[in-house]
Formats: C-alpha cells, sequence, structure tokens
C-alpha cells in the first residue's frame, strides 16, 4: 500500500507548503515553513527507502537514491557503494566535457559506422552531440576521446570527484568500453550532481538535452510512463560483471528529476542485463513511489 505521494519524489509537494503555509492571516513563520518542508523531504525518504526495500529485494539489483540538497544517500542497496566497478557508458558525459573544454566548447558531427566500433551492428549514421548522449553511440565518443586523450579526460573526471580513465588508455577505454574506466557508485551519483547543477556552463546544455531524449526516445526510453518523460534526465550504460556469479554484462541507469532542477538522483544496477532494460526497472521502481 503506498501512503506518501509521488509529489513529493518531484520536489512539488515541499515547494507547495511554502505558498500555503504563508497565505491567509500570514500567521505562520519561516521557521514553520522550514520545518514543514523539512517534514515533507523526511517523510519521503523514510516512504522511499522502504518501499524499494520491500519491492526491489532481487540480489540482482543495487541501487542508490539520492537527495541533491541534503548531499545524502535516502535509500541504499549496495554493499560496497565506495568501491570503483566498470559503469560502462555513464562516463561518456565526462568525456564529452572533456572534449568540448580543448576545442571551443563546440561538438562535432559523426559518421557511426557501426560493425565492432558501436554497440548497434547497422551503425548511428550522422550524429551529433545530442543524439549521440541519447543512443549512447560507442563511435561517437570514441572520436571524442581520440581527439582529446587521457590527461585531459582524466582532468574533467577529478573536477567531479572521479577517478578518470588514467593517461595511458585507449579511446574505445574512455568512451567506457571494456570496463577499463572504474568509478565507485557514490562518486558517480555526486559527480552528475554536479554536472547537472552546472547546466547552464557551456557545452553543458548539450549533453543535458541529450539525457532528456535518452528518457524520451533514447537509450533509456523504457523509463518512461505516460508522459513521466518530461520530468526525467537520465543515462544508460552496460558493463562488464562484477558479480561473484558472472553473467554478460551489467545494466547501469542513472535517473535525475525534475529535469528542469534535479532534486533527486537514482542509480541502478542490474546483473546480467543491458542498460536499456534497466532503465525499464528503474521506470518501475519510480512508478512503486507512487500513490
Amino acid at each position: 500500500m503506498k501512503t506518501f505521494p509521488h509529489l513529493a519524489a518531484l520536489g512539488i509537494l515541499a515547494g507547495c507548503l511554502m505558498p500555503l503555509a504563508s497565505s491567509g492571516s500570514g500567521r505562520a513563520s519561516s521557521g514553520t515553513v522550514h520545518s514543514n518542508a523539512y517534514d515533507a523531504g523526511a517523510l519521503f525518504s523514510r516512504a522511499a527507502a522502504q518501499t524499494l526495500a520491500r519491492d526491489f529485494s532481487s540480489p540482482d539489483i543495487s541501487y542508490l537514491l539520492y537527495n541533491v540538497g541534503d548531499d545524502r544517500f535516502i535509500a541504499v542497496k549496495w554493499s560496497e557503494r565506495d568501491q570503483p566497478v566498470p559503469v560502462g557508458s555513464l562516463v561518456k558525459p565526462f568525456t564529452a566535457l572533456a572534449y568540448a573544454e580543448s576545442h571551443d566548447f563546440r561538438f562535432p558531427e559523426h559518421v557511426c559506422m557501426g560493425g565492432n566500433s558501436c554497440w548497434l551492428p547497422k551503425g548511428h549514421g550522422a550524429i551529433g552531440i545530442v543524439a549521440a548522449i541519447s543512443a549512447s553511440c560507442n563511435s561517437y565518443f570514441a572520436e571524442l576521446a581520440a581527439d582529446t586523450g587521457g590527461s585531459q579526460v582524466t582532468s574533467v573526471a577529478r573536477r567531479f570527484g572521479l577517478n578518470g580513465p588514467g593517461v595511458n588508455v585507449s579511446p574505445e577505454a574512455m568512451a567506457g568500453r571494456y570496463g577499463i574506466w572504474r568509478e565507485s557508485p557514490a562518486s558517480l551519483v555526486r559527480a552528475y550532481a554536479m554536472l547537472l547543477a552546472r547546466r547552464s556552463q557551456p557545452a553543458i546544455p548539450d549533453i543535458v538535452q541529450g539525457m532528456a531524449e535518452s528518457a524520451r526516445v533514447g537509450t533509456a526510453a523504457g523509463l518512461t510512463h505516460k508522459e513521466m518523460h518530461k520530468s526525467f534526465l537520465a543515462k544508460t550504460g552496460t558493463a562488464p560483471c562484477t558479480h561473484a556469479v558472472h553473467a554478460p554484462g551489467d545494466g547501469f541507469v542513472i535517473v535525475a528529476w525534475p529535469a528542469d532542477l534535479p532534486t533527486y538522483l537514482l542509480l541502478v544496477r542490474q546483473h546480467g542485463a543491458p542498460g536499456a532494460q534497466t532503465a525499464a526497472l528503474a521506470g518501475r521502481m519510480l512508478r512503486s513511489l507512487e500513490p
């Protein structure tokens, strides 16, 4: 039984408390408003943790639910959240930003021919940064990485609290392939929170738009239900499996909402599944928080 409205998850409930508290006779103090908003957030945090723990207890599922404003993980099911693991294509936005910083904040057009260069055998054809983020085109980001270098990519990654890929790595590794670039799940969530908070800075709007497109029509489209995509940003990834019971790969997705000013981030890993399938799982998790 769901007892706490999903509006809290969208950051709407707490925001609505302020005009309610300050209307009418005007007797409500700012302290009362802040207390009410805090109480609403605390209620959602407890409800979300309980619901996710109850409904998504499979050992194949790991997740972190993060409150941006409090810099706090409010629901955790990830035994080694501070240990670096391969995260696949979730590194691509940081490779893109490193390229932009060394190329006058302009992104190229690229022709993805598929084959061994991309996860899509037929290729994506002519593609730019927004579509490349949305479709998670391996070929596009390997091209960016080849024109950037491991030193620059690692420098940018470390500004966001990440390890980075290292200096002497292949362009494909800097695009998230082969499991060479590893990050701790907790650090990765915070890095995305920082990236999205800087969305007004050069090049980052293109990355954010790509994440919005991913949730709408791209590799994270399985996340959406009815009109849910209008409120979410997302990026998927597929990485080599690190579980004791080995599988061909593990799927990842990171979801941020609301899209215009993210309040929450959810990182999910699914054992033995591609990233697109994990996005569908994340969609079910978010819908479980609805009333």
